[in-house]
């Protein structure tokens, strides 16, 4: 292999850490999307690693990379090194009694800013010292791999060295605003939501629970007049009138300008915080955690509930419907 850097140091654990994130991606775009860096710092680090130990570890293909035999030898060690960086971290982070720093909460936008944000003056009251990082993406950060330390996600996880704690289960009902119902009238029946304007979330196309009625709805449909991958975005589309969609049933209790219908569709994810056995004992952590049960508890909130309970604010009064086209 052609040496273009000097002579220099031995290899970095981030050389190592983007080698690991680059086999497992198949890509060095795909590695920097999945590592939230640029391309150009995903080559240079490979690069780097590739000089340092004097082999060629990806061969470059067009649409994408693949490793070397010698990538592949050097792979396991890599992964080694990974997992011993992390147990020293989680060792030195499990021992930190102060009630003070960061914890990060890898979660979906919809609940971080409609159910735990509106309520995170409580922890800061109690605890003034803890920052709160939400890690807000469809896809989930991975405890295991320290990028966060507490995720609350939808669908049983599958790791076995992770705690698994159920929160509860979220229903989902359709909302609109008045002002659409006031213009096209409120549907009786979810066969009537196909003569209306529908809004719709990708991640509920990758979600594990029920959704089959409305994914059925949303293909037969005459019209979807806006699809998004935020929850926010889509609670102010329905709340602009742009159309009905299903948002979760304590929407009710901490947002305005949106009504539940009185239909027949219900949907339901059930949820899930997840986190290493290690960083539990990390003062500040716990503390986080006993917060986020406490958001959930079944008597306070019995949205969370497993067995459908109702959303709080009365259903829209029934117009006559028109046409939504």
């Amino acid at each position: 292999m052609k040496n273009e850097l000097p002579p220099g140091p031995s290899p970095s654990w981030d050389d190592f850490r983007f080698f690991v994130a680059t086999s497992t991606a198949g890509s060095f775009s795909k590695a920097a999307s999945d590592m939230g860096v640029t391309q150009p710092t995903i080559s240079r680090h490979i690069e780097n690693l590739e000089h340092r130990l004097s082999v060629r570890l990806f061969d470059r293909l067009p649409n994408g990379v693949a490793l070397t035999s010698e990538g592949e030898s050097i792979l396991n060690a890599a992964r080694h090194i990974e997992s011993t960086v992390f147990e020293i971290q989680r060792n030195v982070h499990g021992s930190d009694r102060r009630m003070e720093g960061k914890v990060r909460i890898s979660v979906t936008d919809g609940l971080a800013t409609f159910w735990l944000t509106p309520q995170l003056g409580r922890l800061q009251e109690r605890h003034p010292g803890i920052t709160i990082e939400f890690q807000c993406s469809i896809e989930p950060a991975d405890p295991l791999k320290m990028e966060t330390d507490l995720s609350i996600r939808s669908g049983k996880p599958q790791a076995a060295d992770l705690i698994i704690v159920k929160l509860g289960t979220i229903h989902f009902v359709p909302w609109a605003s008045p002002d659409y119902i006031a213009r096209y009238g409120s549907p009786d029946t979810p066969e009537e939501l196909l003569r209306h304007r529908l809004v719709d979330h990708s991640i509920y196309y990758k979600d594990e629970g029920n959704w089959n009625d409305w994914f059925a709805l949303a293909r037969a449909a005459n019209l979807i007049s806006y699809m998004t991958n935020s929850s926010a975005s889509m609670l102010s589309a329905i709340q602009s009138g742009i159309g009905i969609g299903m948002l979760p049933t304590y929407a009710g209790v901490c947002v305005e300008g949106i009504v539940p219908l009185s239909l027949d569709l219900r949907t339901n994810s059930e949820i899930w915080l997840t986190f290493h056995p290690r960083i539990q004992s990390t003062a500040r952590v716990r503390a986080v955690i006993d917060w986020i049960r406490s958001l959930f508890d079944h008597g306070a909130s019995p949205w969370f509930r497993d067995e459908f309970h109702p959303p709080k604010t009365p259903p829209a009064r029934s117009r006559p419907v028109a046409t939504a086209s």
